[in-house]
């Protein structure tokens, strides 16, 4: 037992350093900045995160009778998490896009930004209904559903900036 333990800390430990290995490269190819693989990746990985929460909340919102507080609220705190985090690695896309005066990059970060403002206006009425004691399941769902068409609007535009330099983004969640 204790060697098996060891075995799966070793394999974590090397998983971590395989990891740790390849950011630092990403780090170092003056490229990857430029052509914002860091921020692109990680705002993908951001948004599907959020859509993901947002359609697993919807789900389980539609499938009982009254929502628990607690479920809802610590899915809203995902949501939010998200949406806050996608938004911080554009601020970092547009001010490398910025430096690089690329216009063609700050024009699909505007559509996205509109995108990321709607999903956020969205969250924050999912959030007041879920921080009560008697959540509003029906209008919580409305807002799912205003969440989930913003992200996917915001995904869409930046899978097509992501093609323009040249980099391959992972599909989409499918909505359920």
């Amino acid at each position: 037992m204790k060697y098996a333990r060891f075995l799966s800390v070793g394999a974590a430990a090397a998983a971590v350093l395989t990891v740790a290995t390849a950011m630092a490269q990403s780090y170092l190819d003056a490229g990857a900045k430029a052509r914002g693989d860091y921020g692109s990746s990680s705002a993908s990985r951001s948004m599907v995160s959020a859509r993901g929460y947002v359609q697993d909340y919807r789900q389980y919102a539609a499938g009982v009778q009254k929502v628990e507080p607690e479920v809802a609220k610590d899915a809203s705190d995902a949501i939010g998490d998200y949406i806050a985090k996608s938004k911080k690695h554009f601020a970092w896309m547009r001010a490398s896009a910025e430096k690089a005066k690329d216009k063609e990059t700050l024009t699909a970060l505007d559509q996205i930004d509109k995108d990321m403002a709607a999903a956020e206006k969205s969250h924050k009425e999912m959030h007041e209904m879920c921080a009560k004691d008697n959540v509003d399941k029906t209008g919580s769902m409305k807002c799912c559903d205003q969440i989930d068409e913003s992200l996917s609007k915001a995904i869409t535009e930046h899978d097509k900036l992501m093609k323009k330099l040249g980099m391959a983004m992972p599909a989409p969640i499918a909505k359920r």
